[in-house]
């Protein structure tokens, strides 16, 4: 879809007149010029207040709302029952004002880590990421700790990147799979969870039917955060923007409006399941009593975290470029490259394939 939706929108092709990108994207189609910005048919006053910051953020560049959001997303921590009761281990709290640590994760996955056949390996593990070394869901790490993947101008990495913090972060990251061998050296986890391989899992809001209809027991809990410091969670998702090539821009905004700030939200939520941007729909899942209840108090947190925790992937117009820097190099970080080695490798990478972008905006 991407690869198809770029070469239109490159060839000015008049097609089609709504775009439907992923928040991360926008910055680099706003750039090319590709899109009409909103503020011209959609008034400040009209959206202001009524969508959640990240995903403002996320449609907005230079200045110029570009796209509004359609809905966002979120990640939780799963956990398997059955296992936390093998090993006596008391489960994480739902509730997102008791949300576990990475230290106390880390604490509990050691004792959920073992060996079942005595052949001297361990075949249950304790956590693991479900999008194994992709920045969507390593970045609140490092969030977690104050840091900042790039500077303002979303063009420079060295001092960013490889901050302090995103070094420590990284290295918590190395010592799942190297130190605590808490992690199984795969990317199959969300599989690795649903046959009871795995105890805990972080992973995202669309996971529990699946695991239901394996059969799986298990449990839902808020996003972990460092001790001491904030709690940062994943967010982002689908944006709608008017092609700059399209003929009916009005049409195009009213369609737009009408599916993020109209009756569409409600519609698009209750058929599609994914986490509101709209900020009347989260409070009305706060307040409806069919979410009080598991599984669909994944939605409660999921509210919360859009609400109180959620931070926007860097805006910038080379996020695929950074992105994917980042993931070959917590791939290598995985593989077991030390961690400041490695952020320190990526950075001069990072900034080169970012200078390209330097002086262009829409």
């Amino acid at each position: 879809y991407f690869e198809t939706l770029e070469v239109k929108l490159g060839s000015r092709s008049a097609d089609f007149d709504v775009v439907m990108g992923d928040g991360p994207l926008i910055s680099n189609y706003a750039v090319k010029g590709y899109l009409t910005p909103l503020d011209g048919y959609l008034k400040q006053e009209q959206w202001q207040g009524k969508w959640i910051d990240s995903s403002v953020q996320a449609g907005s560049y230079d200045g110029k709302l570009m796209a509004a959001p359609m809905d966002t997303s979120t990640q939780v921590l799963y956990y398997n029952e059955d296992l936390f009761r093998q090993k006596g281990v008391t489960p994480p709290s739902s509730d997102p004002e008791k949300r576990w640590t990475w230290e106390q994760l880390a604490d509990a996955a050691k004792q959920l880590t073992y060996d079942t056949n005595g052949d001297g390996q361990n075949d249950v593990f304790g956590f693991g990421f479900e999008q194994v070394s992709r920045a969507y869901q390593l970045l609140p790490l490092s969030e977690s700790l104050g840091a900042k993947p790039l500077d303002a101008s979303g063009l420079i990495a060295t001092g960013y990147t490889n901050s302090e913090a995103s070094v420590q972060a990284a290295k918590f990251y190395y010592d799942l799979f190297h130190t605590f061998k808490i992690s199984p050296k795969t990317d199959q986890t969300q599989e690795y969870f649903k046959t009871g391989k795995l105890a805990m899992m972080i992973g995202g809001t669309w996971n529990p039917k699946i695991f239901a209809d394996a059969g799986l027991k298990f449990g839902i809990a808020p996003h972990p955060y460092f001790a001491g410091h904030e709690a940062a969670t994943p967010t982002g998702s689908w944006h709608l923007g008017i092609s700059e090539s399209s003929g009916n821009k009005e049409a195009a905004a009213r369609f737009i409006e009408y599916v993020t700030l109209g009756d569409g939200a409600k519609i698009w939520f209750e058929k599609d399941g994914s986490v509101p941007a709209h900020i009347d729909i989260l409070n009305s899942i706060d307040q409806d009593p069919k979410y009080e209840q598991f599984p669909n108090n994944i939605y409660r947190i999921a509210s919360y975290e859009a609400k109180h925790t959620a931070v926007a992937r860097p805006v910038t117009p080379g996020y695929l470029d950074w992105e994917s820097l980042f993931f070959k190099t917590f791939e290598d970080i995985r593989n077991g490259i030390e961690p400041k080695k490695a952020l320190d490798g990526a950075v001069a990478q990072m900034d080169r394939t970012l200078r390209k972008y330097a002086g262009q905006r829409s």
